[in-house]
């Protein structure tokens, strides 16, 4: 099917695909197996200066991502990286996301100081903003020169490879509208915890909680304006990139399949051909869609983001379908730890938990029916 690549987007599929299959892919046993972050494939992606792509070409980027100049190269460079190994492009999209984010809402000496160890050495952004059910809201209180920050914080995914970290969702005081930090790793106060980051799937995207105990952050380190992470729908904008996860995961899944099946001469049977027949025209479809929704964000960056929910429910919906088809085709064999599908089953199954999946239909059919809806709604 011709999805309408430019020459570029063209171009930088076949770095990636050399990427992935020489040096990612084989890589990615080893760090599922030690619950490893990928600080090799990170390395790689330093080098081929894709750590910078949501960075706007005046300031040394790339200019992917929706505030770019080839806004789908940013996704087509998740999709194709997931591939390879989902957890080192979750790795790479949080990371990518929190760049737009800081580069859209920080001053120039703010985005220029907090980007500099990505720029000289491969450093990531975390993004760490979600807290775990039960915990005390995150919360900032005003000093001489700045703020002291206290609370817990989930799912900091490149926390360990970092030395800025995004903090988000702090209430001040009487202030209604939450704050954004950036603070620094060796910020006292700041506990990063590793060790609690043993799930089933996802091993390698090393995810920790933080303990944050009266951290001091200079007035400085500030981030945009009260409210505007959700003023301005960064949930929602962030959202795009996990269905171009579940896409290049599917794909994975489906290739693999469709060469196991071959290769034990089962192409001949009239059920699989159908079963192929089926998970293909779904995957194409969430491609289409994903891509559409994200070609139309510079127009109409509204209708582009319930687009993206309708990508993503589908996205999600395919996936599941691909996984259980693929599996039934293949035979309980297939599931061996020896091949890679063990793994990709396992990863998908915990990342699809972060799908916000009836949420995403929801979202779609309040806005066909015109009535209200909140594209950052998350539960």
């Amino acid at each position: 099917m011709d999805f309408g690549f430019t020459t570029a987007q063209q171009e930088l599929i076949q770095r990636v695909q050399r990427l992935v299959r020489e040096r990612i892919a084989p890589r990615a046993a080893g760090h599922d197996l030690v619950f490893e972050a990928p600080a090799a494939d990170i390395d790689d992606l330093h080098r081929e200066g894709w750590l910078l792509a949501n960075l706007e070409r005046k300031r040394g980027g790339l200019g992917y991502g929706l505030y770019g100049d080839d806004p789908l190269a940013f996704f087509v460079l998740d999709e194709y990286l997931a591939y390879g190994n989902p957890s080192t492009a979750h790795c790479f999209q949080v990371h990518n996301n929190a760049l737009m984010m800081i580069a859209q809402m920080g001053t120039e000496a703010q985005v220029a100081r907090w980007i500099e160890p990505t720029v000289k050495r491969g450093a990531l952004l975390p993004g760490c903003g979600a807290e775990p059910h039960g915990a005390s809201p995150s919360t900032a209180t005003r000093v001489r020169g700045g703020f002291l920050v206290s609370g817990v914080k989930h799912y900091a995914t490149n926390a360990t490879l970092a030395e800025w970290f995004w903090i988000g969702s702090v209430g001040l005081e009487d202030q209604p509208r939450a704050l954004m930090f950036m603070m620094h790793k060796d910020t006292p106060g700041l506990k990063v915890d590793a060790e609690i980051w043993r799930p089933m799937g996802m091993r390698a995207c090393v995810s920790p909680w933080l303990s944050l105990e009266n951290c001091f952050v200079p007035e400085e380190n500030l981030l945009g304006r009260p409210g505007q992470f959700l003023g301005e729908n960064w949930l929602g904008k962030i959202n795009f990139a996990f269905t171009a996860n579940y896409l290049g995961s599917a794909r994975a899944i489906y290739d693999w399949g469709l060469s196991y099946v071959q290769q034990r001469s089962g192409s001949k049977d009239p059920y699989r051909q159908l079963r192929f027949g089926e998970l293909k025209s779904l995957l194409d479809a969430s491609r289409l869609l994903l891509y559409g929704a994200v070609r139309m964000f510079k127009t109409d960056p509204d209708a582009a983001m319930v687009a993206a929910h309708e990508a993503k429910w589908m996205a999600k919906e395919m996936l599941e379908k691909v996984m259980w088809g693929v599996a039934e085709m293949c035979g309980s064999t297939s599931l061996f730890q020896k091949h890679p599908l063990e793994r990709f089953y396992r990863d998908m199954h915990l990342h699809m938990l972060h799908g916000r999946h009836d949420i995403a239909a929801q979202i779609v059919g309040a806005s066909e029916l015109g009535e209200a809806y909140d594209i950052n709604r998350n539960h």
